[in-house]
Protein backbone atom coordinates (compact mmCIF):
# COMPACT_ATOMS: atom_id res chain seq x y z
CA UNK A 1 0.00 0.00 0.00
CA UNK A 2 1.20 3.43 -0.97
CA UNK A 3 2.14 6.14 1.75
CA UNK A 4 -0.45 9.18 2.22
CA UNK A 5 -0.30 12.77 3.94
CA UNK A 6 -2.70 14.66 5.46
CA UNK A 7 -3.75 17.41 7.80
CA UNK A 8 -6.10 19.16 9.58
CA UNK A 9 -8.10 22.21 7.27
CA UNK A 10 -5.87 25.31 8.48
CA UNK A 11 -3.01 23.50 7.70
CA UNK A 12 -1.14 24.14 11.50
CA UNK A 13 -0.95 19.82 11.70
CA UNK A 14 0.32 17.39 9.40
CA UNK A 15 1.11 13.44 9.45
CA UNK A 16 1.82 10.48 7.09
CA UNK A 17 0.23 6.72 6.95
CA UNK A 18 2.37 4.25 5.37
CA UNK A 19 2.61 0.66 4.68
CA UNK A 20 -0.46 -1.62 5.44
CA UNK A 21 -3.53 -0.15 6.88
CA UNK A 22 -7.60 -1.13 6.56
CA UNK A 23 -10.54 1.03 5.72
CA UNK A 24 -13.37 1.32 7.70
CA UNK A 25 -16.99 2.73 7.82
CA UNK A 26 -18.12 3.45 11.75
CA UNK A 27 -21.82 4.53 12.43
CA UNK A 28 -21.14 4.91 16.14
CA UNK A 29 -23.26 7.47 17.98
CA UNK A 30 -19.44 8.69 18.87
CA UNK A 31 -17.89 8.92 15.26
CA UNK A 32 -21.42 10.59 14.03
CA UNK A 33 -21.34 13.43 16.54
CA UNK A 34 -17.53 13.85 16.41
CA UNK A 35 -17.68 14.31 12.29
CA UNK A 36 -20.96 15.74 12.20
CA UNK A 37 -21.79 13.25 10.03
CA UNK A 38 -23.93 9.80 9.09
CA UNK A 39 -21.00 8.16 9.58
CA UNK A 40 -16.90 8.63 9.81
CA UNK A 41 -14.35 6.77 7.46
CA UNK A 42 -11.65 5.41 9.09
CA UNK A 43 -8.22 4.27 7.91
CA UNK A 44 -6.49 2.19 10.50
CA UNK A 45 -2.94 1.71 11.16
CA UNK A 46 -0.01 0.52 12.85
CA UNK A 47 1.36 3.58 15.29
CA UNK A 48 5.03 2.33 14.09
CA UNK A 49 3.52 2.95 10.17
CA UNK A 50 2.10 6.89 11.27
CA UNK A 51 3.78 9.68 12.34
CA UNK A 52 2.90 13.54 13.12
CA UNK A 53 4.70 15.65 10.40
CA UNK A 54 3.97 19.18 11.54
CA UNK A 55 2.00 20.45 15.06
CA UNK A 56 0.95 18.77 18.05
CA UNK A 57 -2.92 18.04 17.99
CA UNK A 58 -5.15 18.65 21.15
CA UNK A 59 -6.73 15.11 23.04
CA UNK A 60 -10.12 14.61 24.24
CA UNK A 61 -10.84 11.68 26.52
CA UNK A 62 -13.97 10.94 25.28
CA UNK A 63 -14.89 7.68 27.12
CA UNK A 64 -12.17 5.51 29.25
CA UNK A 65 -9.55 3.91 27.50
CA UNK A 66 -10.37 6.35 24.30
CA UNK A 67 -8.41 9.35 22.92
CA UNK A 68 -9.56 11.26 20.30
CA UNK A 69 -7.12 14.04 18.92
CA UNK A 70 -8.06 17.00 16.64
CA UNK A 71 -6.42 20.51 15.48
CA UNK A 72 -7.20 23.43 18.34
CA UNK A 73 -7.60 25.77 15.68
CA UNK A 74 -9.71 25.30 13.33
CA UNK A 75 -11.16 21.60 14.89
CA UNK A 76 -10.73 19.30 12.56
CA UNK A 77 -10.90 16.08 13.79
CA UNK A 78 -7.90 13.64 12.92
CA UNK A 79 -7.42 10.60 15.06
CA UNK A 80 -9.11 7.99 17.28
CA UNK A 81 -6.66 5.42 20.03
CA UNK A 82 -7.92 2.93 22.31
CA UNK A 83 -6.15 1.59 24.98
CA UNK A 84 -7.19 -2.10 24.20
CA UNK A 85 -4.99 -1.68 20.77
CA UNK A 86 -2.24 0.63 21.45
CA UNK A 87 -0.54 -0.32 18.44
CA UNK A 88 -2.98 0.78 16.41
CA UNK A 89 -4.43 4.46 15.75
CA UNK A 90 -7.52 5.80 13.20
CA UNK A 91 -6.94 8.84 11.34
CA UNK A 92 -10.28 10.46 9.71
CA UNK A 93 -10.13 9.57 5.87
CA UNK A 94 -11.68 12.73 5.41
CA UNK A 95 -8.12 14.84 6.32
CA UNK A 96 -6.19 12.85 3.84
CA UNK A 97 -5.11 15.03 0.64
CA UNK A 98 -6.18 12.41 -1.34
CA UNK A 99 -8.57 9.74 -0.23
CA UNK A 100 -9.30 8.99 -3.72
CA UNK A 101 -7.33 5.52 -3.49
CA UNK A 102 -9.00 4.34 -0.56
CA UNK A 103 -10.82 1.27 -0.76
CA UNK A 104 -12.61 0.56 2.66
CA UNK A 105 -13.14 -3.28 4.20
CA UNK A 106 -16.54 -2.75 5.88
CA UNK A 107 -18.78 -1.20 7.97
CA UNK A 108 -18.94 -1.35 11.73
CA UNK A 109 -21.76 -0.64 14.47
CA UNK A 110 -24.09 -0.94 11.42
CA UNK A 111 -26.57 -1.35 13.97
CA UNK A 112 -26.74 2.27 14.90
CA UNK A 113 -26.81 3.24 11.38
CA UNK A 114 -29.21 6.76 10.87
CA UNK A 115 -32.12 5.15 9.09
CA UNK A 116 -32.58 7.37 6.59
CA UNK A 117 -28.84 6.45 5.10
CA UNK A 118 -29.30 3.77 2.30
CA UNK A 119 -25.94 1.43 1.91
CA UNK A 120 -25.72 -0.80 -0.94
CA UNK A 121 -21.94 -0.67 -1.65
CA UNK A 122 -21.87 -4.63 -0.84
CA UNK A 123 -19.43 -4.48 1.85
CA UNK A 124 -19.44 -6.82 4.80
CA UNK A 125 -21.84 -4.85 7.46
CA UNK A 126 -21.06 -5.82 11.19
CA UNK A 127 -22.96 -4.24 14.95
CA UNK A 128 -22.68 -4.81 18.14
CA UNK A 129 -26.12 -5.83 20.31
CA UNK A 130 -26.27 -5.95 23.57
CA UNK A 131 -22.67 -6.34 24.23
CA UNK A 132 -22.48 -9.14 22.24
CA UNK A 133 -19.15 -10.53 20.01
CA UNK A 134 -18.97 -8.39 16.55
CA UNK A 135 -21.12 -10.30 14.21
CA UNK A 136 -22.23 -9.68 10.27
CA UNK A 137 -25.69 -7.68 10.19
Amino acid sequence: MATMEGGCLCGDIRYRVSDEYSVTHCHCIHCRKLGGTAFVTWVEAECANFEWLRGQPAAFTTRPGVTRRFCSRCGSPLTYEHADSPDHIDVTAGTLDDPSGLKPDDHVWFDRKVPWLKVDDGLPRYGLSRGDSPKEV
